[in-house]
């Protein structure tokens, strides 16, 4: 069912502006770029309008579009994570079971069995890609494996499934853009978050934070996150969010919070999936996203900033 209304539908036209904007000054500012940074710069930026299309349509779809986008995204993301791990070691039957985990949770979001797709995964997961790996017969490297597999799903199929679960949230009132709204919320911070972080530490960034995980992350970007984060919350959240008003003392502390929950989840998520590169050896998930890397490289700091989001909303709210 299409979910849509007059300030969802300026919201996305002032989304298209502000990408046409930033197309324009990329293309200015590429003129005297080098051909190899001028055609990562641009395959980035075609990306951002491929991505920005389909997140557009699936708002505009609701509950069910959001479902099916973010379906995909976790199809795409958990083959690549169990690339990594070494899909000649997992097994037929558990590789069946990591991805028919994909269709059961999404399924049970688009029902709108909320309280289900909260709790079953967890433990069906845990259980049949055990039994799953025993079938498989062979004990050498069960231990790592059978829990790789495990954190695949749950990081890239059941984390990320809740950013539709926002679209369940059972509230009085909806947002001034609807249900939508609270995706977009966490979908828009997480990514600006990413891109602030990314530019003021290429910039002014010096002291590092995890140099041995991620040696790009610093300080001075983290603090360019927050700041960045904190002031779309305040922007954001009288459109996106039921949030109480930011003029009120609550409103406003509210607004902050998940602005500052936004930016230390996306870090988390960001240097975790880091951590799990660097253990198997590779820069990006994969080539697919030209500039970018993988479907994991786009996705990992959603996949603790969207739990954490929900479960900020079930206790604030």
């Amino acid at each position: 069912m299409i979910d849509i209304n007059h300030n969802l539908l300026w919201l996305l036209a002032s989304t298209f502006a502000a990408l046409c904007g930033g197309t324009l000054v990329r293309i200015v500012a590429l003129r005297n770029a080098k051909p190899e940074l001028a055609k990562k710069r641009m395959g980035s930026l075609k990306v951002w309008w491929t991505l920005t299309i389909l997140m557009s349509l699936a708002v505009v779809f609701g509950r069910s579009g959001a479902a099916v986008t973010l379906a995909v995204a976790s199809g795409l993301g958990l083959h690549e994570f169990l690339k990594l791990i070494g899909t000649e070691r997992i097994g037929k039957a558990a590789m069946v079971v990591a991805f028919a985990s994909i269709l059961f949770q999404y399924s049970l979001i688009a029902a709108g069995c909320s309280a289900e797709a909260r709790f079953v995964l967890p433990v069906a997961a845990l259980l049949l890609l055990s039994t799953a790996r025993l079938l498989h017969g062979k004990t050498e490297g069960f231990i790592r494996t059978t829990a790789g597999v495990y954190w695949g799903v749950m990081l890239l199929v059941y984390c990320l499934s809740h950013a539709v679960l926002l679209f369940t949230l059972p509230l009085e009132h909806k947002p001034l853009v609807g249900m939508a709204g609270w995706l977009l919320f966490v979908v828009i911070v997480t990514e600006m978050d990413d891109i602030a972080q990314a530019l003021v530490g290429r910039l002014i960034g010096r002291r590092k934070i995890t140099p041995a995980i991620s040696p790009n992350k610093t300080w001075e970007g983290f603090a360019g996150g927050v700041v960045t984060s904190i002031v779309l919350s305040l922007l954001l959240a009288p459109w996106l969010t039921t949030f109480p008003s930011v003029s009120t003392a609550r409103g406003f502390l509210v607004s902050v919070a998940a602005g500052l929950l936004i930016v230390v989840a996306a870090f988390l998520g960001d240097i975790n999936m880091s951590a799990i590169k660097r253990d198997v050896g590779v820069k990006d998930g994969s080539s697919i996203l030209p500039g970018m890397g993988g479907v994991i490289d786009r996705v990992d700091s959603l996949t603790f900033t969207a739990p954490a989001f929900y479960y900020f909303l079930i206790i604030v709210l």
